[in-house]
């Protein structure tokens, strides 16, 4: 046998081996381990994905049925909006000054132009307020005009006019002052009446804000009131 498989070629060896050596049937359990060893691990979830998503969708039906039931929040009052743009552009000529100074009435027709609103009547000051300068503004998307003015404590008191022909000043902030019936509205510190002459809106601000000043402030509103009449230019 073993002379036959010395003396064989490779081809001949290999026929002699699958003709002579013998043949045992591999067990029931090695073809499966085998099997099951060969074919890729099956892919597991993790066991957390199924249960998050679940309360993810709960929680999201959640929100949209209740949203529609969620109090909305009101939009700004339109009036305290301007004053809050108004009370700004005090601040920074409180801190900064006038952009471009000038001093009415001499600047009266160069405001016209730029601001497309004309006063007929002016306050000019008095012993009580000085006038210290006055500008064109752009304010929320408004041009308009602010008149400067000092009093003897050196309080700045900024007078306001923005074209506003359906801005409505809230009634109840209205205050009686002689025969005038302004609103008086707060913003971060300041105090500003507030009124409408035809479709434009006024504006009186300055930092008085105490029981004591805001008599005085009451003064400085009926002053400039009855002596200024702004009007639309065009």
């Amino acid at each position: 046998m073993n002379e036959r498989f010395a003396d064989a070629s490779d081809e001949a060896l290999g026929q002699l081996l699958a003709a002579e050596l013998p043949r045992y049937t591999a067990p029931a359990r090695l073809r499966a381990a085998i099997v099951e060893g060969a074919a890729p691990p099956p892919r597991r979830r993790a066991a957390w994905l199924a249960p998050a998503l679940a309360s993810a969708a709960t929680a999201l039906v959640l929100v949209l049925a209740f949203l529609p039931l969620l109090p909305r929040t009101p939009p700004p009052d339109p009036a305290q909006r301007l004053v809050r743009a108004v009370v700004a552009e005090h601040e920074r000529a409180l801190m900064w000054g006038a952009r471009n100074p000038r001093i009415i009435p001499a600047a009266l027709p160069w405001l016209t132009q730029e601001s497309g609103i004309g006063l007929t009547r002016v306050f000019g000051g008095d012993d009580r307020l000085m006038p210290v300068g006055a500008e064109p503004v752009y304010l929320d998307g408004r041009r308009g005009i602010a008149l400067y003015y000092r009093d003897g404590d050196d309080h700045l008191v900024t007078y306001t006019v923005l074209p506003a022909p359906g801005l409505p000043v809230p009634d109840r902030r209205r205050v009686q002052i002689e025969r005038f019936r302004p609103a008086l509205l707060h913003e971060e510190g300041f105090s500003a009446w507030v009124w409408k002459q035809g479709d434009l809106a006024c504006f009186l601000v300055s930092d008085m804000v105490s029981e004591a000043d805001l008599e005085r402030f009451k003064d400085y509103f009926v002053r400039v009131r009855t002596a200024t009449e702004p009007v639309p230019a065009y």
